[in-house]
C-alpha cells in the first residue's frame, strides 16, 4: 500500500508573487493568471498520470505502470492559494472522468515561516532590517527575524508526504500542492539529505512541480531512508503555449469558466 508516483505541484500565482513578496503564512488568494495557470497544469496531469505513456526504457521502468488506472489523491496545504489549486485541479480530473480522492489537507504542507519577513520584498527587508537581510542571504536563516528553521520545514513536509503516500493504494499517483521552499526543502528531506546543509536545489515555479518515484531495492544510498527518489523537478505548463496544449490534450484542458 503506497502511491506508485509522487507530485509535488506548487500553488498558483498570487499579486504578492508579482510583487515578489515573501508571503509565508499570510493567506494570500490566487489571482486570475493563477487560476488559469492550475488549469493547465491539472490538463497536463491527466494525460501524465492517467493515460497510457509511450515513454520506453530504463528509466520508465521505474514505475511499476506507465499511468495509474485507480486515478490520483490529492493532499493540499490550508492555505487557500494551495487548496484552490487542489480544487481546481480536482475538478479538471472529474471532468475529464478519472477517479480523483480529496483534496483533503494537511498543516504540515504550509509554507515556511518568514517571521519579520512577510510581506516584504528584499528591497524593503534590506532597508529596514539590514543585519536580518545580511544573514538571510549568506545563510538562508534567520533566526532574529524569526525564520522558520530549514530543516524544520523539510521534516515536517517530509513526514506529511511519506504518510499521505502510505495511505495511498498503488494504482493511485500521490499530488501534493504546496509552496515553494516548503516544497525544495521537503524535496531535499525525501532524498535524506539536511536542507540546511544542502542548497543544491532551487525552488519550482507557481503551478509547477517534481515527482518523486519509488527507489530501486538494490538502492542502499541516502535516498533509500525514505524509500523515494527524485525523477524530475520543475517542470509544467507555460501559459503562452497553453493553445498547444488544448490541441494536444483536448478536452481535458477546459478553460477556466467550466471549472470555476
Amino acid at each position: 500500500m503506497s502511491a506508485s508516483r509522487i507530485v509535488l505541484l506548487r500553488h498558483g500565482q498570487t499579486d504578492f508573487n508579482l510583487a515578489r513578496r515573501f508571503q509565508g503564512r499570510i493567506d494570500e488568494p490566487l489571482n486570475d493568471s493563477g487560476r488559469s495557470q492550475a488549469a493547465g497544469a491539472a490538463g497536463v496531469l491527466v494525460s501524465r498520470l492517467c493515460e497510457p505513456s509511450a515513454e520506453v526504457g530504463m528509466v520508465a521502468a521505474e514505475t511499476s505502470r506507465s499511468y495509474d488506472d485507480g486515478g490520483v489523491r490529492i493532499v493540499c496545504s490550508p492555505l487557500v492559494r494551495a487548496l484552490d489549486t487542489a480544487r481546481i485541479l480536482a475538478r479538471v480530473f472529474d471532468i475529464a472522468g478519472y477517479p480523483c480522492e480529496g483534496p483533503v489537507s494537511d498543516e504540515r504542507l504550509t509554507e515556511r515561516f518568514y517571521g519579520t519577513f512577510e510581506g516584504k520584498t528584499y528591497e524593503e527587508i534590506a532597508r529596514e532590517q539590514p543585519e536580518a537581510y545580511s544573514e538571510y542571504r549568506d545563510t538562508g536563516e534567520c533566526g532574529g527575524a524569526e525564520v522558520e528553521r530549514s530543516e524544520v520545514v523539510g521534516e515536517r513536509f517530509r513526514d506529511a508526504v511519506l504518510e499521505a503516500a502510505a495511505a495511498c493504494r498503488s494504482d493511485q499517483s500521490l499530488i501534493i500542492v504546496s509552496h515553494g521552499s516548503a516544497i525544495a526543502r521537503g524535496i531535499i528531506s525525501l532524498m535524506g539529505l539536511d536542507p540546511a546543509d544542502f542548497n543544491g536545489l532551487r525552488g519550482v515555479d507557481n503551478c509547477h512541480w517534481s515527482e518523486l518515484v519509488p527507489v530501486g531495492v538494490s538502492t542502499a544510498k541516502s535516498a533509500a531512508r525514505t524509500g523515494w527518489r527524485l525523477a524530475s523537478h520543475n517542470i509544467g505548463a507555460r501559459e503562452d503555449i497553453l493553445g498547444g496544449l488544448t490541441r494536444l490534450w483536448g478536452p481535458h484542458l477546459p478553460s477556466i469558466s467550466t471549472i470555476s
